[in-house]
C-alpha cells in the first residue's frame, strides 16, 4: 500500500505554488518524491526554495504565455502528471461590507479563482488527452459550499492582518465573490471530470476549512473553533495528506469529487 502514495518519476505542475499552502504542498510533493514545477507571480529568489523544485515566474491568467511555457516544459520532461490549480486573488476592496465592494474587485475575484484555473486546464488538457493520463486537483474552499457566519469576525485582529493601510476599518467582511467563485470551480470540476474521464484523466477539488495563521487572535480563534466539530482551525500542513492522495495511484479511481479537508465545519 505505502507504494501506491510514491509520486517517484510524476512530475506535478503546481500553480500559485509561492502561497501559504502552495509552499506546504511543494514541500510534500518533494518528500513523496515527486518532480515538483512550482508556479506564481513572485519571484523566487525572494523565496525560501527546495532542492530539486524548478521555480518559475509565471502569470497562469496570460493564455499566451502559458501556452509557451507549457511548448517549453513539456518537451523538458516529456510529460505532465499532475496540475495543481491553488492560485487566488483578491481586490483591495475584498474585505469591505458587502454593499461597498466594487464590480472590478468581483471581476478581480472571479478570474482569479475561476477563470485562471479554466486556462490553466484548457492550455495543458491535450496534453493529458495525448497521454491518456493525468490528474488535476483544483483547490476550492468550504465557501464554495457554504455562507459565511460574519459574525465570527467581530472582536478578532484580522482588520489589522489584513487591511492594514486602511486604519478607519475595524471589522473584516469575507467577500460573496470568493463563495461564488469557489461554488463554480467546484462544478465546473466535476464537469472536467466527466468530460474527459474517458481519456483516463481524474480531475478533483480540495475544500480546506480555515488554516492557522500565527497573527490571529485568540477572539477569533475561539469563535471558528467553536463552530468546528475539531475546535480547532487546520495547521497548514495538514491539508497535504488530501494533495498527495490526489495526486498518487491511491486515488486512481476518484474522480469528479470534492474532498473536504474542514475538521467537520461543514457537517452542521
Amino acid at each position: 500500500m505505502k507504494n501506491l502514495f510514491d509520486l517517484a518519476g510524476k512530475t506535478v505542475l503546481l500553480f500559485g505554488g509561492s502561497g501559504i499552502l502552495g509552499k506546504e504542498f511543494t514541500k510534500a510533493l518533494v518528500d513523496f518524491n515527486a518532480q515538483v514545477i512550482s508556479c506564481d507571480l513572485r519571484d523566487p529568489e525572494a523565496e525560501e526554495q527546495i532542492a530539486g523544485v524548478d521555480y518559475r515566474i509565471i502569470d497562469a491568467g496570460n493564455e499566451n504565455d502559458l501556452i509557451a511555457f507549457r511548448d517549453e516544459i513539456v518537451p523538458k520532461y516529456g510529460k505532465i502528471d499532475v496540475i495543481i490549480n491553488a492560485v487566488t486573488a483578491k481586490y483591495n476592496d475584498f474585505y469591505l461590507p458587502f454593499d461597498q465592494v466594487s464590480v472590478e474587485g468581483w471581476e478581480v475575484g472571479l478570474r482569479g479563482n475561476l477563470t485562471v484555473p479554466f486556462i490553466v486546464c484548457k492550455t495543458f488538457i491535450n496534453q493529458l488527452c495525448e497521454q491518456r493520463f493525468g490528474s488535476i486537483i483544483n483547490i476550492s474552499s468550504v465557501y464554495g459550499l457554504v455562507g459565511n457566519d460574519q459574525s465570527i469576525y467581530e472582536g478578532s485582529n484580522l482588520h489589522e492582518i489584513y487591511v492594514k493601510d486602511s486604519p478607519d476599518i475595524t471589522q473584516i467582511y469575507s467577500h460573496g465573490v470568493y463563495n461564488a467563485a469557489k461554488g463554480g470551480l467546484n462544478n465546473f470540476t466535476r464537469y472536467l471530470a466527466a468530460y474527459y474521464g474517458k481519456y483516463n484523466i481524474r480531475v478533483n477539488t480540495i475544500s480546506p476549512g480555515g488554516v492557522e495563521y500565527p497573527k490571529e487572535n485568540e477572539t477569533f480563534l475561539k469563535k471558528y473553533g467553536a463552530k468546528t466539530p475539531l475546535g480547532r482551525k487546520a495547521k497548514k500542513e495538514e491539508i497535504n495528506g488530501a494533495v498527495i492522495y490526489l495526486a498518487s495511484d491511491a486515488s486512481s479511481y476518484v474522480t469528479g469529487h470534492n474532498l473536504v479537508v474542514d475538521g467537520g465545519f461543514t457537517a452542521w
